[in-house]
């Protein structure tokens, strides 16, 4: 009895091991592809339409000392239905000086953030608001003036997005950034 039933056995071990060499060469069917029409309509409905610095961005101590040695730039990124998305990317931010009739001021500070990873993404990102929160610090204290933070996100496919943020800093002290 022994002896059929370890016949039975050995035509299907030998048809699953064929069967999973052989979807094992062959792609997925679901498989994305870049220049799949589909894909890309895709992309173009979930990738970010629209960023946005909002108004909660402040200049923030990160020492802990009270002086603004950084910004806490608040992001946030939109679909194409205006839908709160996520940033996938490279985000790069710039602070610059500037009198309130000028249109071009003086940079203060530069910072890419690269955005490509899981791990990137949940440490920027506030899982409950879905907001970015990046820490950009400074090389030394922000003094008191009139600023604008520009944010230019470069996607995956090559578009460009666009904001900028302009705040008035007191010179007083600050708080650590927010925790989330």
């Amino acid at each position: 009895m022994i002896a059929p039933l370890q016949t039975h056995r050995l035509p299907l071990l030998g048809l699953l091991t064929a069967s999973f060499a052989f979807i094992g060469c062959q792609q997925p069917a679901n498989a994305v592809r870049a220049d799949d029409p589909q894909t890309a309509a895709y992309m173009q409905l979930v990738l970010p339409a629209r960023i946005k610095i909002l108004g909660w961005t402040k200049p923030v101590s990160l020492a802990g000392t009270g002086q603004a040695d950084a910004l806490e730039a608040i992001l946030e990124a939109r679909d194409a239905a205006d839908d709160l998305t996520k940033v996938v990317g490279t985000l790069q931010f710039e602070l610059q000086s500037r009198k309130l009739s000028d249109q071009m001021g003086t940079r203060v500070a530069f910072w890419p953030v690269e955005i490509a990873t899981e791990k990137a993404m949940r440490m920027y990102r506030d899982p409950l608001s879905r907001f970015y929160h990046l820490p950009l610090q400074l090389e030394k204290p922000l003094p008191a003036g009139q600023y604008a933070l520009s944010v230019w996100l470069h996607l995956p496919g090559g578009q460009r997005l666009y904001d900028e943020y302009e705040f008035a800093y007191d010179g007083s002290a600050t708080p650590p950034p927010s925790s989330f």
